[in-house]
């Protein structure tokens, strides 16, 4: 350039002085040959940033944008009633001034997953951007506080974010650098880059590889992308396809190795396990997930797109039997705090996984010394069976609970002193029996063929050869008892139905007792103090089939009352006052044809814990004092889609809907005090 420079100035200077002297003599100059003036140079050492789109890196396989976080972000101070941090406060918590100054959380936030290969195997590069108010801006409030090292197409990576060490302030605005990767001691940390972008800037942040790899389509290609939802999540199996395919061989050998078994039942299951998961690789085209989140409350649609159908799960996702919601599954009743229903599918797709489960089975038996015809009897019983009844067709599940019971229960609970063991012990029982509540479960089967699985049970289980294998295996005082019991007094069920009753005896308490002291004997040394054993009430578990015409309701619990009362408002021919679809705010799944659906609550979630806790009755306390008393229906519905252009073998999409009120209620329960 320099030699380009000086030979330009040694052509020009003669042709000026010429035409000074021409002017100052006032002749015409004479007639000369013109050439073409040379053609400018470029005397600035930088290239035109380049802001047009690039394409995806390899090995992309998860895109993921927050539209308006600081919207979001006041949408949650709402739920809470809170006085949340604004949008640069939360900056400010996790970088520091100089960053929180310049980002726009009004602007989109996106990240990027890609992979490679390496000698560890399959490695994830993560990376996200936060677009900034001013390229310029950004540029001189980073540069006061972190070094700035020039990179191409104008980046700019800002040294230290996140480091305790501060470099000094830097006087006369930014800063910048040319500096060699041989110079820098941070290339496989985590930084960011200031790069231009699409529009305005962005600072991209993530590991040394992960920046170098997804900088120009985070700041360059990605904010091209308009998604309307809040949230947005793209997941892209692709590249991770080939890397599971040559795994394949060896993950199951891994496994078994991990598992430290030898059985082949076990193998079996090992490999077709894996197998799955890898051909549900295989299968999914994309799995997109968009949620839209107000002070309304939060909806979240996902959509599994399929290239084909290799996998269990891609053939029973892309089934399609979508109806309305069977009649039966509204006359539930009104209690109920979970529910689904689900129009099921070709029986035949769960043959597989039956006999996998069945030959495990045989072999766990074996192991354990059952005799042969016992061991078939039990798998036959089981998978055969059981299992069948639940994968024969369309399905309905509902539960719920007593709460008036349930608080009875509690009351009572707090009332007992705790040094009375065998009170504290019942009275738990007593609560657990109703936390457990009661469950409903509609199978596809009439009652002729239900009834007799469930009195096959205590004909196995009391054969000679099977009774004489179980006592070997524990005492005669902790074995289970099964028997076919008659409908609890009181409660009117169809003659047909089958009560099956199990009882689980409790192990008996040891009770110190005090010996009696001697009148004569004082100051002598006192009586070892004696022991004495206290029977404890068994559990007892019922399980109930009931007929409700050509179906038939499987109900179970511990308090057969209770069960058995909630079954018969269950059935068809019964009134229809205080059932599930006189409750409001189940709108959505009465809108269109689905595959499957339901709703649960917050005091679903709840109930399961304190059951794992029957003693602390302070998670029911709270319970009773949420807002909404955890009643709110979380709703979730799934329908299957046709192949298209998108989903070549077809799709299955799925919406879940929370309420302001469910998101009131969990987040008063998580700031309780304990």
């Amino acid at each position: 350039m320099t030699v380009l420079r000086r030979a330009h100035r040694a052509l020009s200077l003669p042709i000026v002085i010429a035409g000074c002297s021409i002017v100052a003599c006032g002749s015409p100059p004479p007639a000369v040959p013109t050439t073409p003036a040379p053609a400018p140079v470029a005397t600035s050492k930088e290239k035109p940033i380049d802001i047009s789109p690039v394409p995806e890196p390899p090995g992309l396989v998860v895109v993921g944008r927050v539209n308006k976080p600081d919207a979001i972000v006041s949408a949650v101070a709402s739920w809470t009633r809170l006085p949340l941090p604004s949008g640069p406060d939360l900056v400010r918590s996790i970088a520091d001034e100089s960053v929180a100054a310049v980002v726009d959380l009004s602007q989109p936030v996106d990240a990027a997953v890609s992979v490679g290969l390496s000698r560890r195997g399959i490695e994830p590069l993560v990376a996200f951007s936060v677009a900034v108010k001013s390229y310029e801006q950004a540029k001189v409030k980073l540069g006061e506080t972190h070094r700035l090292v020039a990179g191409d197409n104008g980046q700019l990576k800002v040294r230290g974010l996140g480091s305790k060490k501060r470099p000094p302030p830097m006087t006369g605005g930014a800063r910048t650098e040319d500096v060699s990767e041989d110079e820098e001691d941070d290339d496989d940390g985590e930084g960011c880059v200031l790069a231009p972008a699409a529009q305005g800037a962005r600072l991209v942040c993530g590991e040394s590889a992960a920046l170098d790899a997804l900088v120009p389509y985070l700041s360059r290609t990605m904010p091209r992308e308009k998604w309307a939802s809040d949230v947005h999540v793209e997941v892209r199996p692709e590249p991770v396809r080939a890397p599971l395919q040559d795994l394949r061989a060896s993950l199951p050998i891994l496994a078994r190795s991990m598992l430290g078994s030898q059985s082949t039942a076990v193998r079996d299951l090992v490999d077709s396990t894996l197998g799955e998961l890898v051909d549900i690789v295989n299968d999914t085209q994309k799995l997109t997930i968009d949620a839209q989140i107000a002070e309304s409350g939060v909806v979240a649609n996902t959509r599994f797109e399929f290239q084909s159908t290799g996998s269990l799960m891609a053939r029973l996702a892309t089934t399609d039997r979508a109806d309305s919601p069977p009649a039966a599954f509204w006359h539930l009743p009104a209690e109920t705090d979970m529910a689904f229903f689900g129009r099921g599918a070709d029986p035949k797709l769960l043959d597989r996984p039956r006999e996998l489960l069945g030959s495990l089975m045989l072999e766990a038996t074996d192991s354990a010394g059952m005799p042969e015809a016992e061991r078939r009897a039990l798998k036959e019983l089981v998978t055969d069976r059981v299992l069948s009844l639940f994968t024969s067709g369309p399905g309905i599940y509902g539960k719920g609970f007593d709460q008036a019971a349930v608080e009875k229960a509690a009351v009572n609970l707090k009332g007992i002193k705790a040094d009375d063991r065998a009170g504290v012990a019942e009275g738990k029982r007593l609560l657990v029996e109703q936390i457990v509540g009661w469950h409903l479960y509609q199978v596809n089967e009439p009652v002729a063929k239900v009834g007799p699985v469930l009195k096959d049970w205590p004909t196995l289980w009391n054969r000679p050869a099977f009774a004489k294998w179980v006592k070997s295996k524990s005492s005669a005082a902790a074995l289970p008892r099964m028997r076919v019991a008659p409908v609890p007094a009181g409660v009117t069920l169809p003659k047909e139905t089958v009560h099956l009753e199990i009882t689980i005896p409790r192990e008996e308490l040891d009770e110190a007792v005090a010996p009696p002291r001697s009148a004569n004997a004082k100051g002598s040394a006192s009586k070892p103090v004696k022991t004495k054993k206290i029977a404890l009430k068994p559990i007892v578990a019922h399980v109930f089939a009931v007929p409700d015409g050509a179906a038939t309701w499987l109900a179970f619990g511990l308090d057969a009352k209770l069960v058995a009362k909630r079954a018969g408002a269950a059935l068809a021919s019964a009134p229809d006052a205080n059932t599930l679809g006189k409750v409001a705010g189940m709108e959505a799944l009465r809108e269109g044809k689905l595959n499957n659906g339901g709703f649960a609550t917050v005091r679903a979630a709840l109930f399961a814990a304190a059951f794992d806790r029957p003693d602390d009755t302070s998670r029911l306390d709270t319970l009773w004092g949420l807002p909404h008393k955890g009643s709110s229906p979380m709703l979730f519905t799934g329908r299957a889609e046709a192949p298209s252009p998108e989903a070549k073998a077809g799709a299955s999409v799925g919406t879940l809907r929370i309420s302001r009120a469910v998101i009131e209620d969990i987040v008063k329960f998580v700031m309780a005090p304990r």
